[in-house]
């Protein structure tokens, strides 16, 4: 297994759960105190709770005492789908039905009612369109009453001209945010899926108003948002769900070829290749070993090694960030900017932040007049 750098010991009883949850079998309290608020930190105890409790002979091997706390976590997921599937209806209301929209990630496994979306936790509703549909959805919602967040003028300019989604949008009083996009990667980004690909291949699900992407692009999806448009920091449940919908959707070694031929299609041949290093060694996903995607230099593994566990496994909430933590997560956030903005934006990006941020600091006066 890749180092899990100073990750808590029960880090391994977290992965090892959520590579088989028949591990439960080799657990003590004192294993299940720790993986308990580990899971909860990384928003997967939902998910190790419906794992764990579709099987009879697994909930008869855990305390009592867990038992609650994955009740509790049960429940919660509930009702933060039941959220999501008002969010969705009241968008499948307001969008005009001739206009093409897909749903991305959670709301998308969810619709399709695959696995990994049982005890999932949802934080927003992502939507796809074509850019020249972008107008007139964004019409369509802002005309039913969804509005932008308070923003300023270069934040707007930003969203709308380099990235590839436009402000968040929310109905007032609903609890989740809509944010609707025109691909899956910024458009200043170092990697630039084929969105015609993506939108030639959307497909359809029986009964709902929306589509989804096609299984492999999903998974593709799922690996650039985690390693390519992401900081790494607390990304564990994106790591799930990459082991999740590689074992819903890939079944034969001809899917493996087709993954990774597609992948080369869209130009995501290094996050899928990262996705499937980390899936396979902390998550036991069966990933062929001879797929056809090359390999980034060594030192740039080994590097990642060394940042990505510090970055994205969750840690004991009262236990302090260590040193190395710190450094790799800021190695991540410098890692984020660059992939996702040429040299001359993110200087001006950092300028804009900085510039702010002295705004922001309140004026100090002299007490002693």
């Amino acid at each position: 297994m890749i180092a899990l750098g100073p990750a808590d010991p029960c880090m391994h009883e977290l992965l090892a759960l959520l590579a088989d949850p028949r591990h439960v079998h080799n657990m003590g309290l004192p294993e299940w105190d720790k993986t308990i608020r580990l899971a909860r930190q990384a928003r997967l105890l939902g998910v190790l709770a419906q794992r764990i409790q579709s099987r009879n002979e697994l909930l008869a091997a855990v305390p009592e005492c867990v038992l609650g706390h994955l009740r509790s976590a049960t429940a919660f997921a509930a009702y933060r789908g039941h959220l999501l599937r008002l969010e969705l209806a009241a968008l499948a209301e307001a969008l005009p039905p001739e206009l093409p929209v897909a749903v991305l990630k959670g709301a998308a496994y969810m619709l399709q009612k695959l696995d990994l979306a049982r005890g999932r936790l949802p934080n927003d509703v992502d939507l796809m369109v074509a850019h020249s549909d972008l107008d007139g959805a964004e019409t369509a919602l802002r005309s039913a009453g969804w509005e932008f967040e308070e923003i300023d003028a270069y934040t707007e300019r930003y969203y709308r001209q380099w990235s590839h989604e436009l402000p968040p949008l929310r109905f007032p009083g609903h609890p989740l945010e809509v944010d609707l996009h025109h691909t899956i990667t910024p458009v200043t980004g170092r990697l630039r899926p084929d969105t015609a690909l993506l939108l030639a291949d959307l497909q359809t699900l029986p009964g709902e108003r929306f589509l989804v992407l096609h299984p492999l692009d999903q998974i593709l999806h799922a690996a650039v948002h985690l390693f390519q448009d992401s900081d790494l920091r607390a990304h564990l449940r994106d790591l799930v769900d990459i082991d999740g919908l590689i074992r819903a959707h890939v079944h034969s070694h001809q899917d493996w070829q087709t993954l990774t031929a597609r992948a080369v299609r869209h130009q995501l041949e290094r996050p899928l290749w990262y996705a499937l290093r980390y899936c396979r060694a902390w998550l036991a996903t069966a990933v062929p070993e001879d797929l056809p995607l090359a390999a980034p230099p060594t030192a740039v593994i080994r590097l990642f090694d060394w940042v990505f566990p510090r970055c994205t496994l969750p840690r004991v909430p009262d236990q302090p960030v260590g040193i190395s933590r710190r450094a790799a997560e800021r190695l991540g956030t410098l890692r984020h900017q660059w992939l996702r903005l040429p040299p001359g934006l993110l200087l001006r990006q950092l300028a804009h932040k900085g510039m702010r941020r002295l705004r922001a600091r309140p004026l100090v006066t002299d007490q002693s007049k």
